[in-house]
């Protein structure tokens, strides 16, 4: 099972210090909490509140009740978020980007690639093909660029993010 601790050092890779703050916060928070009482009880700028939690709800990880008072055309807003929302986040998220680095795996897998021994630029065949397999920068003939360490390492990502989506969240 992911540990809260974890799960904080992510928020914080994603969103900084301040992001991590608030969502400790709302963690505690029973019955949520406004902007401005989070603003206040973090001592986090009202308008950097807001921007985080709005980035933050766009993926999952926050979410807000909104209510009205009386007669009154104001709405307030109560954010809050608990470890089951913070999960599903970081579960859709990890499965982005497993989806990106399958498709990057396909790419290396199927596309052969060229590479100028000089400059090691890196060219796809039809780049190289194009320009009768020289270097476009200094005319040395390319040679066949070996990725099978990019195909491995990508390989191993992937087992790993997937390894940890299933078990842990």
């Amino acid at each position: 099972m992911l540990v809260e601790t974890d799960m904080m050092k992510v928020i914080e890779k994603l969103y900084g210090s301040d992001g991590r703050k608030i969502v400790e916060l709302l963690l505690k928070s029973s019955d949520g909490k406004s902007i401005d009482e989070i603003s206040q009880e973090t001592g986090i700028r009202v308008n950097d509140v807001r921007r985080l939690l709005y980035e933050m709800s766009q993926e999952g990880f926050v979410a807000y009740l909104r209510s009205q008072k009386g007669d009154s055309f104001w709405y307030n807003y109560r954010w809050y978020t608990n470890i089951a929302m913070l999960k599903n986040a970081l579960s859709k998220r990890i499965d982005n980007v497993v989806k990106v680095l399958e498709e990057r795996l396909e790419y290396e897998t199927s596309t052969p690639f060229y590479i100028c021994p000089n400059d090691l630029t890196v060219y796809t065949f039809e780049e190289a093909f194009e320009n009768n397999f020289q270097c476009i920068h200094c005319q040395a003939d390319l040679t066949e660029f070996d990725n099978k360490q990019i195909i491995n390492h990508l390989k191993s990502l992937l087992e790993k993010l997937k390894k940890f989506n299933s078990s842990t969240l």
